[in-house]
């Protein structure tokens, strides 16, 4: 059995309620990956250097500073 025969059984056993999910993942999972912008590159390290120069907080701090 292939891998798509092997998907196809597995799509056929979902319950009814679960195709939608399943029909957006896998949709998503279709779509070509774009490559990221400069602009997010570039958050990208800047989150990374501020991670590696200790500059977190908690999560529990973060909700509490935006009264989550």
């Amino acid at each position: 059995m292939t891998v798509r025969e092997s998907v196809h059984q597995v799509v056929d056993r979902l319950p009814e309620d679960r195709l939608d999910e399943a029909l957006d993942y896998l949709a998503e999972l279709s779509e070509p990956d774009e490559p990221l912008s400069e602009e997010s590159l570039a958050a990208l390290e800047e989150g990374l250097e501020d991670v590696r120069n200790g500059r977190t907080i908690t999560l529990d701090e973060y909700r509490r500073t935006r009264g989550l």
